[in-house]
């Protein structure tokens, strides 16, 4: 070992015996959810009992899929006890109500939910969005009954209340016997645990332990860095084209193919196990034809994945929706545009987020020639499991050639659609410069409403702004692939944000940053393809020379804290075994877990075009507090989970 790294090894063994212990936080938990990561810091010293029950529920994956059943504007939020069918788990026994605890129901803390008995609670917790001294312990005086006591505030959420206040504000309804549930998120509903995890807890197993810390120092030594895994398709051969579209969630990546088998195609779904990513199915269409190149849009959420086939009958186009159950991915349904019409290109661009998937038409000729729309379905649109049409989108300024629909992103209660013909100056609104623009719709309580339009500050004729777009609801993110700021087609992409405080357009959403290659050349297309989320920027520029001509890469872009306005590069990735023609960066994604995913179709490992993609993780997982870095900071909370076992 290098005596750098003695030197770095030195403070984490002195830290975790002699400084941690003074600097000891309580024992904290993440849950990752589809609308964002919440951390709950758990006043174990205070409700012993119930921080023990619920630590028990989180190291056995009880809360893993669980969603977010209750949600009351101004009051709280609720878990614990409903999967996304509504199906109930078991539960341990109940335990004892310790209300008389001290801690109040203040905004942003956690509470133990319960039935009419005092001592009746098992998994559900809810978290306060306001003060709600109404459930506070009461003393004998004021009892109503012997259980009249309280609910058990036993944590609270350090990060991130946004998260909750999103949750909080979306549309609810109630659900007739057997469920009898009320205030039951609808769509852009449901949140979904995906995992619910003791920070420290790296190998996925009951306890923080000497593995964990091993993995922590490791970390730490290596400075966090994350190597790219690369990975083909079993069955991979010449001009198959795997990677051309990608997504991942969480420990699943879903990757198209959609040249496979004479420009059929299909989509390969891979696992994260034990340290590697592995093949576990290939999904192909159940009428499947030639030409239809199924998997040149993919998306995933949780178990469901989307596929589109724009070029299925004749490229009207179509799209597939696949369930995870059992074990097996399953075709669903089937979505198609109902006029069916030659050249539409339905399923261009797919994206899912929870119950609900946008699929992009862009040369659908609905409101205009070749305007383009996109369709939003809802699973249960009249109907459990019935993956129903539930609005569709045309921008209200629409005309000949937008191609509205090129690029499609939905995220909680927003949709972001990009139109790279449209001509946002409207010198001549008939006829398209390819300036083009971006939309963004969020879903008001009852129906999706054009919120925004997005252009850039600088658009120009060509620059096809809304070649690529990615929304993680915080921010949102479009390319311009053909932006000269670099040279011809060097590209560019610009980062937006939602300015409520702005009293005559509390809609608006401002331009915060415009992003450029540090090294940028002419025919990068910088911008080709982006992806936002965990804290970090993707954008693609398949055209860079590196590693020979369209060797490609992608740069990693974060903000410079505190100033959210000023996004820096902070890396530049291009695949380890880059060649000309790979086309690294022309697909990227951001998921849960903070995972990146990266595609090439253009790579030759099994053969020329046959496609790969690399899977990495984007801030190390010893990354404890959110800042992408390891840090004392990351040690103490790590420590102290240990300590706390």
């Amino acid at each position: 070992m290098s005596r750098i790294k003695m030197k770095k090894l030195i403070p984490i063994v002195i830290g975790l015996f002699l400084v941690v212990p003074c600097w000891a936080k309580a024992p904290t938990v993440k849950l990752e959810t589809n609308f964002g990561d919440i951390v709950i810091e758990l006043f174990d010293a205070n409700a012993p009992l119930t921080v023990g029950n619920f630590m028990g529920y989180v190291k056995s994956g009880f809360y893993d899929g669980l969603i977010f059943h209750r949600v009351i504007a101004d009051f709280a939020i609720q878990s614990g006890g409903f999967d996304t069918d509504l199906n109930d788990p078991n539960t341990r026994d109940p335990i004892p109500n310790e209300s008389n605890n001290g801690l109040k129901n203040l905004r942003s803390t956690v509470a133990m939910a319960r039935g009419l008995h005092r001592d009746s609670a098992t998994s559900q917790f809810y978290i306060n969005v306001v003060d709600n001294n109404s459930l506070d312990w009461k003393d004998p005086n004021e009892q109503k009954d012997p259980n009249d006591v309280g609910y058990c505030v036993f944590g609270r959420v350090i990060s991130d209340m946004n998260v909750i206040d999103r949750i909080a504000d979306l549309p609810t309804e109630d659900h007739v016997p057997p469920y009898d549930l009320n205030d039951v998120p609808q769509p852009p509903g449901p949140v979904i645990i995906y995992h619910a995890t003791i920070l420290g807890n790296f190998d996925n197993d009951p306890n923080v332990n000497f593995i964990d810390y091993s993995i922590f120092t490791n970390q730490w030594l290596d400075s966090g860095e994350s190597s790219p895994f690369e990975v083909t398709a079993s069955d991979g051969s010449e001009g198959d084209w795997f990677g051309f579209a990608i997504a991942v969630d969480d420990n699943v990546a879903i990757i198209g193919a959609p040249k496979d088998n004479d420009n059929t195609g299909s989509a390969y779904i891979f696992e994260y196990i034990d340290g590697n990513w592995t093949q576990q199915a290939k999904l192909t269409a159940t009428d499947s034809e030639t030409g239809d190149y199924f998997g040149g849009s993919v998306s995933i959420s949780t178990n469901h994945a989307i596929i589109g086939a724009p070029g299925a009958n004749d490229f009207s186009g179509s799209a597939y929706i696949f369930e995870y159950n059992d074990g097996n991915w399953t075709q669903q349904t089937k979505l198609w545009v109902y006029e069916d019409d030659p050249g539409d290109w339905f399923g261009q661009s797919v994206s899912i987020s929870g119950d609900c998937v946008i699929v992009g038409a862009r040369l659908d000729d609905l409101f205009a020639s070749d305007a383009g729309s996109a369709y939003i379905y809802y699973r249960h649109h009249d109907g459990t499991n019935n993956w129903g049409l539930q609005f569709l989108c045309g921008p209200l300024d629409t005309s000949t050639n937008d191609n509205f629909g090129y690029s499609v992103s939905i995220n909680g209660e927003y949709a972001l659609i990009g139109a790279i013909g449209d001509n946002p100056a409207n010198e001549d609104p008939d006829i398209s410069n390819f300036t083009g623009s971006a939309y963004i719709y969020k879903h008001d309580g009852t129906s999706w409403i054009q919120w925004e339009k997005l252009t850039a500050s600088d658009g120009e004729k060509l620059d096809k702004f809304g070649s690529s777009v990615s929304t993680d609801g915080y921010f949102a993110i479009v390319g311009a692939r053909l932006d000269d700021d670099n040279g011809d087609s060097s590209g560019s992409a610009y980062i937006f944000e939602p300015n409520g405080l702005d009293p005559n357009d509390p809609n608006k959403w401002d331009q915060i940053a415009k992003l450029t290659a540090s090294d940028g050349a002419a025919d990068d297309y910088f911008g080709c393809s982006v992806a936002i989320g965990a804290g970090r920027a993707l954008v693609g520029a398949y055209g860079d020379d590196d590693n020979g001509s369209s060797s490609g890469s992608v740069y990693i872009f974060e903000p410079n804290d505190p100033n959210s306005d000023n996004w820096e590069e902070i890396a530049k990735l291009t695949a380890s075994d880059a060649a000309a023609d790979d086309y690294f960066g022309s697909s990227v994604a951001i998921g849960m877990s903070r995972r990146a995913i990266v595609g090439a179709y253009g790579n030759d490992d099994s053969g020329s075009e046959s496609g790969s993609a690399y899977i990495m993780t984007l801030c190390p997982d010893a990354d404890l507090d959110g800042d992408c870095r390891i840090t004392l900071n990351d040690l103490a909370v790590f420590a102290n989970n240990w300590l706390w076992h």
